[in-house]
């Protein structure tokens, strides 16, 4: 399985706007993955992070997401349209002897 990380610079006062736009997305999309969740970063109120753990499918989440993100005017509401998508996978341990 593998690991999503999204993230983003929110327009200041847009907070509470973006965050139900952002939540109603991350339950739609719950049949790509078994747990989104949605961060901020401590020390700046404005980067944000959708995290998407045990994807089940990355081009069917990060198509949907888009999708999702373009019709509820979520788009909208980042800076300058920018997010970032960072994809990891589990490093699997070596054999031990």
């Amino acid at each position: 399985m593998s690991h999503l990380y999204i993230y983003y610079r929110i327009r200041p006062g847009a907070h509470e706007t973006a965050s139900e736009l952002a939540h109603a997305m991350l339950a739609s999309l719950a049949q790509y993955a078994g747990h989104g969740r949605l961060m901020r970063r401590a020390d700046d109120a404005e980067t944000w992070m959708e995290v998407y753990e045990d994807v089940r499918s990355t081009p069917g989440l990060l198509a949907a997401r888009e999708r999702a993100v373009s019709s509820n005017g979520f788009a909208e509401l980042i800076v300058d349209g920018a997010m970032h998508v960072e994809h990891f996978v589990a490093l699997e341990s070596p054999a031990c002897a």
